[in-house]
């Protein structure tokens, strides 16, 4: 079977981790990448009760060379809504050089990259040019629970001197990119509970305390018009990007008005005034709203009050912000703003501390120059507007950086409708770590 091959068979797998209904699916992709590792002398699946198994393979047959550990995750997000997608998400469709389908890129087309290239350096070379681990866990788009409680319980079985990610970007096509530096995050809910149950508006409006009107005030309490956020102190520990970056930054083929049309898809860009996309979209923290739930949405009318709203909002993080001073801050700030009649809490799901990689170290210098052979082109240094929080995990627990080696590209639609891989892409990533393996 050919790589491509493998990738639709394993894209048809709808692991989708947030969604009970799809645990035997979760499970069965876990398998399927199980036995993809075979090759390897070590493979094995890791259980926990209530949380979808991690696959961890090894092979530490080359003494005194350099240990990686490859993660990457086979779990993907909710295909919904259903009715944007051009053809159905687990049934892959190709399409001039692209592979479309719910975690085409994200991660299951990136994490394939790493599997087959062990898979061809072992059958063309008999075995492996350094030393190798591989972590892939099913919890990365709801989470990562499992993950979080393993690696550190684990830092012998997970010793190594760099982790290799594949689940970034290039920053654009045909030029390569190693991301050097991602945001962290703060998800949760905020919880507003007004009256004991719904009431008729026209009874009770005027004097009974609306939720929804509630959860307005605080959500726009939290951030003003310009994109700032006011939350009290939220900023003080921001690092700005240094003058090198800001310098390389402004080099980088960039053409807003494109961006603003052809990936953002909008009348305008919002944020800040005063600073540039790219400070905007990675060294700035952000408040997102996600969705918001309360009353009736259904067809037709029915005058209530509700008396709960939810919203689900996140934080994303920059270096030097801490997660927990962040809920802190939060927490102080959804208190604050909240008015009388109803009370108002935020509610914790999962945070993780932003991450920076020194773009000197010694294998970031190498993975450089194997994407630099494979794409005949400067290899970029940037950063991701995105969460990976494996990242600051690995850093924290195993004193370990990671290589950030991303074939994506921006409009491969991570998280939406019509998600897609660019299949040359798919292919140059299989070379690229094939060379940079040997390169060690």
């Amino acid at each position: 079977m050919t790589p491509l091959e493998k990738l639709v068979e394993f894209l048809r797998i709808p692991s989708v981790s947030a969604d009970p209904a799809h645990t035997p699916d979760v499970r069965r992709a876990a398998e399927w990448v199980a036995a993809e590792l075979d090759v390897l002398p070590h493979v094995e699946l890791i259980e926990a009760p209530g949380r979808h198994p991690l696959v961890y393979a090894e092979s530490l047959q080359a003494p005194g060379q350099p240990t990686l550990l490859l993660y990457g995750h086979y779990d993907v997000q909710p295909p919904d809504p259903l009715d944007l997608w051009n053809s159905p998400p687990f049934e892959p469709v190709i399409k001039n050089d692209n592979i479309y389908a719910r975690g085409a890129c994200d991660d299951k087309g990136q994490t394939l990259i790493l599997i087959t290239a062990l898979q061809q350096l072992l059958a063309r070379d008999g075995r492996l040019p350094c030393n190798i681990k591989v972590l892939i866990e099913g919890e990365e788009e709801s989470g990562g629970e499992h993950i979080e409680a393993f690696v550190p319980a684990h830092t012998e079985k997970l010793a190594a001197d760099a982790a290799v990610i594949c689940d970034t970007e290039m920053f654009a096509p045909g030029l390569p990119a190693l991301c050097v530096g991602l945001r962290g995050i703060v998800y949760g809910e905020i919880h507003v509970h007004g009256p004991a149950q719904d009431l008729h508006s026209g009874v009770y409006g005027g004097v009974a305390p609306n939720p929804m009107m509630a959860m307005a005030e605080i959500l726009t309490a939290l951030k003003n018009r310009d994109g700032h956020i006011t939350i009290p102190g939220f900023y003080d520990a921001v690092r700005p990007p240094t003058p090198e970056e800001a310098r390389a930054w402004a080099s980088l083929p960039f053409d807003e008005e494109h961006y603003c049309q052809t990936e953002v898809g909008s009348p305008a860009l919002t944020g800040e005034p005063g600073f540039s996309v790219f400070d905007r979209t990675w060294a700035r923290p952000t408040f997102e709203v996600h969705g918001i739930r309360g009353g009736f949405i259904g067809e037709g009318s029915k005058t209530v009050i509700p008396a709960v709203a939810v919203a689900k909002v996140s934080f994303r993080l920059v270096p030097d912000q801490d997660p927990a001073v962040a809920v802190d801050q939060i927490k102080a700030a959804v208190a604050a703003a909240t008015p009388k009649g109803v009370t108002a809490e935020f509610k914790l799901l999962h945070a993780a501390p932003p991450s920076s990689v020194d773009p000197s170290h010694p294998l970031i210098a190498k993975a450089a120059a194997a994407l630099t052979e494979s794409f005949g082109r400067e290899t970029v240094y940037i950063r991701s507007g995105g969460s990976i929080p494996i990242v600051g995990l690995f850093r924290q627990t195993l004193g370990i950086p990671s290589i950030l080696m991303g074939f994506g590209l921006p409009d491969d639609g991570l998280h939406s409708p019509n998600e897609k891989f660019h299949l040359p892409n798919f292919h140059k990533g299989i070379e690229t770590v094939q060379t940079f393996l040997k390169s060690l």
